[in-house]
């Protein structure tokens, strides 16, 4: 996925986001992978600065959803390494108006229900990285990309607005993790988005 970013197009990115515009699309979800960074920062910057502006002249809002060093999540040790990727991108994009909300971590506990040891450890990890976001960027709000409606529950008082995601078989089920997602927000006073769906 690094490799997007790094053959990155603005005249395609600009053409696509005329279609969601057409569309009257006023969110996109966009994954920014640490390889990326990793690999030339310089142009992740300009591209991703590029993708935001572009789509804040279209009146549509992005959340970056971040992917971090492939399982370094399972070490505490090194969850403080991740700081100068997310200092590095809060710096490059944190104030633009066109980033709506940092999506910290997608699907931490994937994909187990209850979640497993491993499931808790990395949704832990996932609230540490809800407080950098915190304390590097106090105004944009933060949420988790929950696998299921019971997880994102747990997640809760780590983030600002909630995000749950549903692949349930059929609509009921869909309508019933729904109706706890909306009634848990209600309770909360929080915002709530179902940022992947499918049945």
């Amino acid at each position: 996925m690094g490799q997007l970013w790094l053959q990155y197009d603005p005249a395609v990115t600009e053409r696509d986001l005329d279609y969601a515009k057409r569309l009257q699309l006023n969110q996109a979800r966009v994954f920014v992978p640490y390889d990326a960074w990793e690999r030339d920062k310089v142009t992740l910057r300009k591209n991703l600065l590029h993708l935001v502006r572009a789509a804040h002249e279209r009146g549509i809002g992005i959340m970056p959803t971040m992917q971090y060093k492939s399982d370094e999540w399972k070490d505490k040790t090194a969850w403080a390494n991740s700081r100068e990727f997310v200092s590095d991108l809060v710096a490059t994009i944190g104030k633009e108006p066109g980033v709506e909300i940092w999506d910290v971590e997608n699907e931490p506990e994937c994909c187990k229900l209850p979640p497993t040891a491993d499931d808790r450890l990395h949704m832990e990890h996932a609230m540490y990285m809800a407080k950098v976001f915190h304390e590097l960027d106090p105004v944009t709000p933060v949420t988790i990309g929950a696998t299921f409606v019971e997880n994102m529950i747990e997640l809760g008082d780590a983030v600002d607005v909630l995000s749950f995601h549903d692949y349930s078989p059929t609509r009921a089920q869909i309508r019933s993790s729904i109706q706890k997602a909306r009634e848990y927000a209600a309770k909360t006073g929080k915002s709530l988005v179902a940022t992947e769906i499918g049945c």
